[in-house]
């Protein structure tokens, strides 16, 4: 330690200085220790492939022992003919900064004379990263930190420029666990689904090529709204799940009926458990419904939309500052119908409350009227708290979480960087719902990838 203390205190620029040299050499004994830590183990790799302690003689044998290691040249993966070869050096960038002169074993086949292709578990050969960046990036990129923030953050930690497409390769990698989580049966079917769409931009570029800032040519890119169809599985006790989610052009029900007719290909259907929809009023879902499940299912349309459309039609009635209790008025009855214990109960409220107001706002009235059973569904099952199944309002909650990312990127270059996104942040809702910790399973994520069918 180089540092000199003072019998004062030390304060300003004196602190920051001795906080700054200390620092410096915690991380400089951190590399030392971490660069010691993984020699150790490339050779305990070598060791237990080889089926000898390092100084001892390669063994004369017949019997062929197999290896996932093999020759460059003639493809030997006998390691009775391997031998140690020596090391060689190179550079590894880590969380920790940036590790030089790493010796990494080397081994030789005793058949050809010719280097040994080692696919160490813990280092990937010429990859400049240690894992540990893969998985900080999925972490952080779900806590909707940008590309910039965090290439600017690895930059700091090694002294040096981190690319954004780096960072953005490393995101995207798990993109396959997306695709088989979408081929995977749904053992655990849920009673009620809540389907409700979030809208997003999607960068296009077209045929057009236009000088940028610093005269390079590049094609023109322009924005396009693209819609997140979502399902949200709900079961009896309050737990919830985000089953499945489709990128579409539109809310028709063409669009709609490729997620239904996936989840209903992974097992969710009446015959599994599936009793009821809940949705809104607007898009092709309800024709989808009726496509895919039929009659089988109930048809519930979310009451808060309905309202919605409600007091949109009594602002355009009631118009001015007299009537501005009546209009209160008029939607605290409204609201009411749904109060009723019994289906039978919301009909006589409704046709009640018509009465009252047909006079002053009968478009009011038609509107509220408008599919009124379809909004009275709720009352055929049974085991549900009958607030968060007569409304979506339960994936509009979902759905903000999900905008979070969505707004902080603006915008995605690629359907494939949109899904990565969403599939990180339902992850990242899953094991809140579950209480586990998102910072072990956004981890685990990259190894998942290993578990992958090749």
């Amino acid at each position: 330690m180089s540092i000199q203390f003072s019998q004062e205190k030390l304060r300003g620029e004196k602190r920051r200085e001795v906080i700054k040299s200390i620092k410096k050499e915690m991380q400089e004994a951190a590399l030392r220790a971490v660069k010691g830590v993984v020699a150790v183990y490339l050779e305990e790799e070598v060791t237990a492939k080889l089926g000898r302690d390092k100084g001892v003689p390669r063994g004369v044998s017949n019997q062929m022992r197999e290896i996932d290691w093999q020759c460059a040249h003639c493809g030997c993966r006998d390691a009775n003919q391997f031998t140690r070869d020596g090391h060689y050096r190179r550079n590894l960038e880590t969380a920790w900064g940036h590790i030089q002169n790493l010796q990494v074993p080397m081994v030789e086949c005793q058949c050809c004379g010719h280097d040994v292709i080692c696919d160490y578990t813990i280092l990937e050969k010429y990859s400049r990263f240690w894992l540990d960046l893969d998985q900080d990036v999925l972490w952080s990129t779900s806590c909707c930190q940008s590309l910039r923030e965090i290439a600017e953050r690895w930059g700091a930690t090694l002294g040096g420029s981190v690319g954004l497409r780096t960072i953005n390769e490393r995101i995207n990698q798990i993109e396959p666990l997306i695709q088989n989580a979408r081929k995977q049966t749904i053992e655990d079917v849920p009673e009620v689904i809540h389907f409700d769409g979030i809208w997003m931009t999607l960068v296009e570029q077209d045929e057009t090529v236009q000088p940028d800032k610093r005269k390079r040519a590049r094609h023109k890119r322009k924005g396009k709204r693209i819609v997140v169809l979502v399902a949200l599985g709900f079961y009896k006790g309050g737990r919830r799940k985000i089953l499945d989610w489709q990128i579409a052009a539109n809310e028709g029900h063409e669009e709609w009926e490729v997620l239904l007719n996936r989840l209903e290909q992974r097992g969710v259907n009446p015959e599994k458990g599936l009793k009821m929809v809940v949705r809104d009023g607007g898009g092709g879902l309800k024709q989808a419904v009726e496509l895919v499940y039929g009659s089988k299912v109930i048809d519930q349309r979310c009451i808060f939309h309905k309202l919605q459309n409600v007091l949109r039609e009594c602002r355009k009635e009631l118009k001015g500052e007299d009537n501005k209790v009546k209009k209160k008025q008029l939607m605290e009855e409204a609201s009411l119908v749904y109060e009723a214990e019994s289906a039978e109960q919301a009909r006589e409220r409704l046709a009640a409350w018509a009465s009252t107001w047909r006079e002053q706002a009968p478009e009011t009235v038609t509107t509220f009227e408008r599919d009124f059973e379809d909004t009275i569904a709720y009352y055929q099952i049974e085991g549900f708290p009958r607030e968060l199944i007569r409304s979506t309002s339960l994936l509009e909650r979902v759905n903000r979480q999900l905008r979070r990312k969505v707004c902080q990127a603006l915008s995605f270059a690629s359907h494939t960087g949109a899904d990565v996104a969403l599939y990180l942040q339902v992850q990242r809702l899953h094991t809140q719902w579950t209480d586990e910790s998102w910072w072990e399973a956004s981890h685990d994520l990259y190894f998942g990838l290993d578990n992958l069918d090749p």
